[in-house]
């Protein structure tokens, strides 16, 4: 199953601000993304979809603790998929802030977790910091 977040290249490629510019009015347009990882299909707007992405990977302890048991990648891991999340606010202003603070809150302040993922991968834990 993959995400939005998963990889560069679904922001990258987003039309969104270029529509918003090209129109007369400036307006964002509306963005929507088929959910098919289930056989319930959705439609789902796309902050809605990055919320849910937040909830069910990054912010997941069961998911970040997953990857975290494979070390060294298991922080790359999670750094990507937080300059990924980055990407959706840049490119479509589609991320809320609580997914931030709760990422600020889960692996920066709570000082366990930091010195953890420090000692795992310090470069990925510093790219993390930065975003």
């Amino acid at each position: 199953e993959i995400s939005l977040t998963d990889v560069s290249h679904y922001f990258d490629s987003d039309p969104t601000k270029v529509v918003a510019n090209l129109r007369g009015d400036g307006k964002k347009p509306a963005a929507y993304i088929a959910d098919t990882t289930t056989a319930n299909a959705q439609v789902r707007t796309l902050s809605e979809t990055v919320r849910l992405d937040a909830r069910t990977k990054l912010l997941n302890p069961k998911w970040y603790e997953g990857m975290l048991s494979h070390g060294y990648e298991g922080v790359r891991e999670l750094s990507k998929r937080l300059v990924n999340t980055m990407g959706w606010s840049a490119t479509a202003d589609a991320v809320d802030n609580w997914v931030y603070e709760d990422v600020n809150t889960t692996f920066i302040e709570d000082e366990e977790m930091c010195k953890r993922l420090m000692n795992l991968n310090p470069n990925s834990f510093r790219k993390m910091v930065g975003t």
